[in-house]
């Protein structure tokens, strides 16, 4: 049941991220930058970071949530829902690549201890980032083929990476309340 309740709670957070970036974010960096550039990919892509930091912290626990929520997310962006679920299965395997493979390199199932240091947290967070966003690009080229526009493996990894740092600053400011938050979710 716990599972259940953390994952609900999980999706309604990365969901209200995804709407604070298609309603906020995304109408500003239209205003202020190229729109060719921003039409590709966020250049502070806020999703991505809680994403990672979520997925990093709670491992496959917060899979379901993460798909799910990127599923609604890319839903109100594109208003396609068949891109959607695939841009989002693609995107979840792509997050969870590098953690599996940091897991795999710190000996198995160990992965950073993310209460006692925060910069374990931050260093994680931009190694998945960076990795998963090559991923992500490498992927939707493959999957869209000539479609997938040229150099988007820089637009994704750009705004999946200052949207890592934003979040990841943001939670080691109150990551003590977080932890505490998750540890209670987890006790029930």
């Amino acid at each position: 049941m716990a599972f259940l309740f953390v994952n609900v709670q999980l999706f309604l957070l990365i969901a209200l991220v995804w709407v604070l970036q298609t309603q906020v974010i995304y109408p500003i960096e239209r205003t202020l930058l190229d729109p060719s550039w921003v039409a590709v990919a966020s250049t502070l892509f806020l999703p991505a970071g809680f994403k990672v930091i979520i997925a990093v912290i709670m491992g496959w626990m917060a899979a379901p949530a993460i798909l799910l929520s990127t599923i609604f997310g890319m839903w109100l962006h594109t208003e396609d829902l068949l891109f959607s679920s695939h841009f989002a299965v693609e995107s979840t395997i792509s997050l969870y690549i590098p953690i599996l493979l940091i897991r795999f390199l710190k000996g198995g199932d160990q992965g950073v201890d993310t209460t006692k240091e925060s910069i374990s947290l931050f260093r994680t967070a931009v190694v998945v980032t960076v990795i998963a966003a090559m991923l992500n690009a490498f992927f939707s080229t493959v999957l869209y083929g000539t479609s997938a526009p040229l150099g988007i493996w820089l637009h994704f990894l750009i705004g999946d990476l200052l949207g890592t740092i934003a979040v990841v600053g943001m939670v080691v400011l109150f990551r003590q309340s977080i932890y505490l938050w998750i540890a209670k979710r987890l006790a029930r």
